[in-house]
């Protein structure tokens, strides 16, 4: 073949430490405060963690020392059940290793970068390591000085001395260059703040430059700590379950389907057998001249007479897609229910608005399903009323049973052929996972999230709950109005549990202050960690901004002294990048997360709209009482002329009338 091509020559591999130190600004190493407040991100994390996992009331302690110009030593100590001194190295030097990447249960941490992330950035910014002092509690303390080898994703333990002694937890201690410290509103400072109000059970200590700061616990009580549980059937992908069937030890995919994935029985097996036995009855007439009364059997509405009914508002283009979308039948089922959601909202907005208001709306009708869904949430439905025509879109199709007699009462499908098919299906879930295929894969992922499951299992979460929320903002921002609620669990892509927190404070200490005035502020948080930055790329931000908080009551949603707090708790949080500090989702990624915050949200508002009312209509009647009372002297006279009555008594009864 001749000599190999120059450009071969310099082919290497290399080390995820030797990328992250080239590209530290993706492990959120960028700029000075925002590195300072990555430290103490990953440490506290890691701590609070680590004390939760122990169900151990959290005491953390945070040391910031200037050493000089951009240099500083930081410390973070808890009181967790410490590290075996074996596993510091792997802790600390080494790159994707850790105890939470592989599991699904909800944790602060992920990707098992975090640590090694801070002693990287130690190393190179001071050539120093990380002093890690820990003990389990079993009367050794070991102290060891950790560095990384960059080229095999290694620690090195440098120096190792045990000391004898009773105390129990991990401190963390080393020196950085390139960061800086102060109390801006993305620094450390506001981090553990926020922290403090998302772990209402922490006890945290800063001693930073300036002063001693303590963030007292305000529940006594360690939430419950979180199961490991299986991936769900809701959002489950073709390649995920081909992941799953990789790694299991089943014998049968029937038998992987109920030990790898939560809420699936045997019974729901036989269930979902059904379900595919429709979807390749389907496949069978796709594209024959029957296809038009076989569809008919299947869709529980007629889509068809929607597009003629609002032919009128609709682009032809999109009529040309849904027919189109149809033909597709059953892999298109998804895109048809976004077609058929957007109908029925156009439905009940054509039967609600006036002929006029229609007129001014009408452009909007043509806009594709997402973007038509978003108008409409933000300026006409409620959360409750978006929730109700989500439920139509589960009884689209019919049910198994019910579509096969339609089609055997037409004679279009025999006992022979149907037998046949039972037998095809059969064979299939009998196969090893292994003999798995892409099409396999695909048939059943479909089926499963066209059935009906329960919800996702709250075990493998720990949400914050709803009072200790309010009991949070209440003590921290003292506002004159709060509500926060915790919605039930849902899923989003990989059949991912994930849950959805929110709070609105508003008035007193709420809003951020700028300019002697006080403005929305957006507290985000994940997993119960504050995000303080790439606030404009996180969809959290992005869910917020696109409610429209003026038909809750708020004039200038801007200038409002309003905190919104939200934080979403999954096992795995889709961030959009290793610097964990904003999360991917918007109406076309990860939208069922999207959604769930703006629901959410919405729920919070209109409870925030009452309390508005309330205080307008006081004031109203106020401002009416005192033009009455100014008034009170001269009505009194007037009276006291018809009446003959003395005019003292009759104000005095009018005063008291209006008190």
């Amino acid at each position: 073949m001749g000599d190999k091509s120059p450009i071969f020559q310099e082919f290497k591999e290399h080390s995820i430490s030797e990328f992250f130190r080239k590209n530290r600004h993706m492990l959120g190493y960028s700029g000075k405060l925002r590195s300072m407040t990555t430290i103490i991100h990953e440490l506290v994390t890691n701590a609070l963690d680590a004390c939760e996992e122990a169900e151990i009331l959290p005491d953390i302690k945070v040391e910031i020392k200037k050493l000089g110009t951009d240099h500083y030593r930081v410390a973070v100590e808890d009181n967790g059940p410490g590290i075996p001194p074996e596993f510091v190295p792997k802790v600390f030097g080494k790159m994707l290793a850790g105890s939470k990447m592989h599991r699904f249960v909800q944790s602060r941490g992920q990707q098992g970068i975090g640590a090694a992330g801070v002693l990287l950035f130690a190393q190179i910014t001071t050539g120093k390591p990380l002093k890690i002092t820990t003990s389990t509690g079993d009367g050794k303390i070991h102290v060891m000085e950790v560095k990384m080898s960059i080229e095999k994703n290694e620690g090195d333990i440098l120096s190792h001395e045990v000391k004898k002694g009773h105390w129990r937890g991990t401190r963390v201690e080393g020196e950085f260059k390139e960061v800086t410290y102060n109390r801006r509103e993305q620094g450390p400072y506001e981090y553990l703040r926020r922290i403090s109000l998302s772990t209402p059970h922490a006890r945290i200590t800063l001693v930073d430059p300036e002063e001693t700061v303590v963030f007292e616990r305000t529940v006594d009580k360690i939430p419950a700590r979180p199961e490991e549980i299986k991936p769900h059937p809701y959002g489950l992908t073709p390649d995920e379950l081909l992941y799953i069937s990789r790694k299991t030890n089943a014998k049968k995919i029937s038998n992987m389907l109920v030990k790898e994935l939560s809420r699936v029985t045997p019974q729901r097996v036989k269930e979902l057998e059904d379900y595919i036995l429709r979807d390749k009855i389907l496949e069978r007439y796709r594209g024959s001249a029957l296809w038009d009364l076989i569809v008919k059997c299947y869709l529980n509405v007629d889509i068809k007479k929607y597009l003629k009914k609002f032919s009128q508002y609709l682009d032809k283009k999109e009529i040309e897609e849904v027919k189109e979308i149809i033909k597709a039948l059953p892999e298109s089922l998804s895109q048809l229910k976004l077609y058929y959601l957007k109908y029925l909202i156009m439905e009940y907005l054509i039967n609600k608005l006036s002929e006029e208001k229609l007129k001014e709306i009408k452009r909007h009708f043509k806009k594709k399903p997402e973007n038509f869904i978003d108008f409409a949430e933000r300026n006409y439905l409620s959360a409750s009323t978006m929730e109700e025509l989500k439920k139509k879109l589960r009884e689209i199709t019919k049910k198994p049973k019910e579509f096969v007699d339609a089609l055997k009462d037409r004679g279009m499908l025999s006992e022979k052929e149907l037998e046949e098919l039972r037998r095809e299906i059969k064979k299939l879930l009998d196969k090893s996972p292994k003999e798995m295929g892409w099409e396999d894969a695909e048939l059943i992922v479909r089926a499963l999230q066209d059935m009906e499951f329960m919800a996702p299992s709250s075990t493998g979460l720990r949400p914050i709950g709803a009072e200790n929320i309010e009991k949070s903002l209440k003590m921290i921002l003292k506002p004159q109005f709060v509500k926060a609620i915790t919605r039930r669990p849902k899923t989003y892509k990989g059949g991912i549990p994930f849950a959805v927190e929110v709070g609105l404070a508003y008035g007193g200490g709420a809003g951020r202050e700028s300019d002697g005035t006080r403005k929305m502020e957006i507290m985000r948080f994940a997993n119960h960690v504050p995000l303080l930055f790439d606030a404009s790329g996180c969809g959290i931000t992005n869910a917020v901004k696109s409610i429209n908080w003026r038909r809750y009551g708020l004039k200038n949603e801007e200038d409002v002294p309003l905190t919104v707090f939200v934080n979403l708790i999954s096992t795995h949080i889709p961030y959009t990048s290793a610097g964990k500090q904003a999360i991917a989702c918007s109406p076309e990624e990860n939208e069922e997360i999207y959604n769930e915050i703006r629901q959410s949200l919405m729920l919070c508002a209109r409870e925030l709209e009452k309390y508005l009312s309330k205080i307008r209509r006081e004031r109203e009647e106020e401002k009416k009482r005192k033009y009455i009372l100014k008034y009170a002297t001269i009505f009194a006279e007037g009276l006291a002329n018809i009446t003959n009555r003395p005019k003292e008594e009759i104000e005095k009864k009018i005063i008291e009338l209006l008190s």
